[in-house]
């Protein structure tokens, strides 16, 4: 049978796990004698301050050094946290542990390991992890010239797409990558899954959903959703989405995100009667200089012209009115577009696919240059034609880039699709070339025959996307 436990044994009982206790925390964060090393009574946040989601090499240490700063559960910043990094690439980040100091500040330097994707992560007792990642530059890997399919896993398990839109972060970007690419499914041709869609880069044929993503990112309640147009907006730390809803009319909706995974509502910005804002393009060159071109395509892609129109804003909400640009392909017709600002070269840059009169197969992708955004030059010769691989063997559709000033070399990614039968399969590739190379082709007149290869005679839809 049991023994009766006295009052007294219950006090001394009670003592001694007080002790233990006491003796115990002391041990696990040798936190006594003369360290005096903060543990939090209630759970806080560590936050990454600088140098996250930098560029970087395997082997070679970042640039910058990871600054992250201890905040308690009210946000006031806490001295004397210990904190242990982790390099999870299989890297170095030194020194292993540091201690924070008086304004609740503690950084190192990643070395960069082997691993297709470079991520870190920092640990202190109390408090929730900080994750911190790095990548290679956008044109590490890619050899010149090799136009080499994505394989993309997209939501409704076709791996057909079309509309591939890139979009690179800043320095502080709290996703878990710093290059995405929006895009939107379209199997067989299948407008009710043109959605947008975000993928991060892995390798730079390797895209992946950002873990805790959900594709797509919108859905329409009335219509179809298309031409994602994304960037990156510095002093708000956030990636700004515009695509287009097709109803009755043509709706330009923006959506926005701090991580990738988490996106606002949409927010209607713009709208026109159907088909008089295609795939809209924005460019912001401060923060009170906003412009978005887009094509008027007038009764759809079987009409008989479309013409490129800017507007402008102040904040990247309200837009002015449609003004039209003088950007005309000779013979062609733009028909989707995609512009950057190349600051070190004072100019706008324009990819578009061009079209026929009465005809939604576009043949091949074009480039235009402008340093106002209104008058533009245009080339004789695409950048890429059909046929260049069996994805794109019969449709060259809107497209994206990105210019490396560094290297002088330009990033494409394309999109186009394939007939089989009476059906059009849709997929996305990437080709990076030097951009002298790329003038020197479209600089040169292609001859009148291969010139009327590029439009031929395809199976027309009502609509392309």
């Amino acid at each position: 049978m049991p023994y009766p436990i006295t009052a007294g044994a219950r006090r001394a009982s009670r003592t001694q796990v007080t002790r233990f206790v006491f003796v115990a925390a002391c041990v696990w964060a040798s936190a006594c004698g003369d360290q005096h090393i903060a543990e939090p009574r209630t759970r806080g946040k560590i936050a990454i301050s600088s140098g996250n989601a930098q560029r970087g090499a395997p082997g070679q240490p970042l640039d910058r050094p990871i600054v992250l700063v201890v905040r308690d559960a009210s946000g006031a910043p806490v001295a004397n946290v210990s904190v242990a990094w982790f390099a999870d690439d299989g890297g170095a980040i030194v020194p292993p542990e540091s201690v924070t100091g008086a304004d609740g500040v503690a950084e190192a330097t990643w070395t960069l390991g082997d691993a297709s994707v470079h991520r870190g992560h920092a640990k202190a007792s109390g408090y929730a992890d900080a994750v911190f990642t790095a990548s290679t530059a956008v044109s590490a890997e890619l050899p010149l010239d090799v136009i080499q399919p994505l394989g993309l896993m997209t939501y409704d398990g076709s791996g057909q797409t079309v509309h591939p839109d890139y979009v690179a972060t800043g320095a502080d970007w709290a996703g878990s990558a710093d290059q995405y690419l929006l895009i939107t499914p379209y199997p067989n041709g299948n407008a009710g899954f043109e959605n947008p869609s975000i993928f991060e880069r892995v390798r730079p044929v390797d895209w992946a959903v950002p873990a805790g993503a959900v594709n797509p990112i919108a859905a329409p309640g009335d219509g179809y959703l298309s031409d994602p147009d994304a960037l990156y907006v510095p002093d708000r730390n956030e990636i700004w989405l515009y695509f287009r809803q097709v109803t009755s009319e043509n709706v330009i909706r923006l959506t926005t995100s701090r991580d990738g995974v988490r996106w606002s509502t949409p927010v209607v910005v713009a709208h026109a009667p159907n088909h008089q804002i295609i795939s809209p393009t924005v460019v912001r060159r401060s923060a009170t200089d906003w412009l978005m071109w887009s094509v008027n395509g007038n009764s759809g892609c079987t009409g008989a012209t479309a013409d490129v129109e800017l507007r402008r804003s102040s904040n990247g909400t309200d837009w002015s009115a449609a003004q039209t640009v003088d950007l005309a392909q000779p013979g062609l017709f733009p028909w989707h577009i995609d512009v950057e600002w190349i600051a070190s070269r004072g100019e706008y840059w324009a990819l578009y696919n061009a079209k026929t009169a009465g005809a939604c197969t576009t043949g091949a992708v074009y480039l235009a240059t402008s340093t106002d955004g209104l008058h533009w030059k245009t080339y004789p010769s695409p950048v890429l034609a059909h046929g260049a691989i069996p994805d794109l063997q019969d449709v060259v559709y809107r497209s994206s880039f990105a210019y490396d000033e560094s290297a002088d070399a330009i990033t494409f990614w394309y999109s186009g699709a394939r007939l089989e039968g009476a059906t059009y399969l849709w997929h996305s590739a990437v080709q990076r070339r030097l951009r002298a190379d790329v003038f020197t082709t479209i600089e040169v007149p292609i001859p009148p025959k291969a010139g009327i290869a590029l439009q031929r005679e395809l199976p027309q839809l009502i609509d392309f996307p």
